[in-house]
């Protein structure tokens, strides 16, 4: 992947007479000197000013189903760009974070081709939005098409305290933005885990945030907030939480959900159910 100077007046590549001018290599997949077929498109970059980075996302894989979108960053527009570990895909490292994935929450046939986006923000509110095409998964009962036809979703956008853009996990509703306690936490959470697989759904678990501080159910652990912050620490893992539209629920409703990123750089979601 390559950043190429444009001509400012006719919008053409500026000049194309060596092969330097064919551009600056910024990221690949693998072996960046490799001429195999990288599974590797869609390039977004934007500035973030209040983080004083540049973040290149990135759509992984195939496009009907395994689709996924990474992000590195970079202080330079040109790189090198890399990963939540430091890792450079400008010299061919995985990407990471991972921060879109196939998935399903529950009472829903989930949804896949989840990348390939756009970035922008409200210049009234600071808002950021994550703008991508998804689609349902192959086979849904009564839908003879149901993984042909691409869907625009828009995500809003959260940032972690090191800087790292985390996508929200319900769509945007316009839901307005609240104040709520440690006590509004306490209840029953759907949270999934985007462990990277190819063309297969992350599948939410049930798990209970109980007033003693403690998480039970599919997995267990210990869990805190930050009123301030609005941060929710869940089994170690800082996540933002919001204030989202439940779109699976049969009746549709507000409920908060978090967003956030592991060590491992996978993006962990969860939503409030109960």
């Amino acid at each position: 992947m390559r950043a190429l100077k444009l001509n400012p007046t006719t919008g053409k590549p500026d000049k194309l007479k060596t092969i330097d001018d064919y551009g600056v290599r910024i990221a690949g997949r693998g072996n960046v000197n490799s001429n195999r077929w990288q599974a590797l498109e869609g390039p977004e970059i934007i500035y973030n000013p209040e983080t004083q980075y540049y973040y290149l996302f990135l759509a992984y894989d195939e496009l009907s189903v395994a689709y996924n979108t990474r992000v590195a960053r970079s202080k330079n527009i040109l790189g090198l760009y890399v990963t939540n570990t430091g890792m450079s895909i400008t010299n061919g490292a995985e990407c990471f974070p991972l921060v879109t994935h196939p998935y399903q929450f529950k009472n829903h046939t989930g949804w896949v081709g989840f990348a390939h986006c756009a970035v922008f923000q409200n210049p009234e509110t600071k808002q950021w939005f994550y703008a991508s095409q998804a689609r349902l998964p192959e086979g849904v009962s009564g839908i003879a098409v149901s993984n042909a036809v691409m869907m625009g979703h828009v995500h809003g956008i959260q940032w972690t305290e090191d800087g790292w853009p985390v996508i929200e996990p319900e769509r945007y509703a316009g839901v307005q933005t609240t104040t709520f306690a440690e006590g509004n936490l306490i209840g029953t959470w759907e949270q999934i885990t985007m462990n990277y697989q190819y063309k297969t759904m992350q599948k939410a678990v049930t798990i209970y945030l109980t007033a003693d501080k403690k998480v039970s159910g599919d997995i267990t652990g210990t869990w805190s907030y930050d009123p301030a912050k609005k941060i929710a620490t869940i089994n170690g893992v800082k996540c933002n939480v919001i204030d989202a539209w439940d779109w699976e629920s049969a009746t549709r409703k507000v409920t908060l959900s978090y967003t956030g990123i592991n060590s491992a750089g996978l993006a962990v979601w969860g939503k409030k159910v109960n």
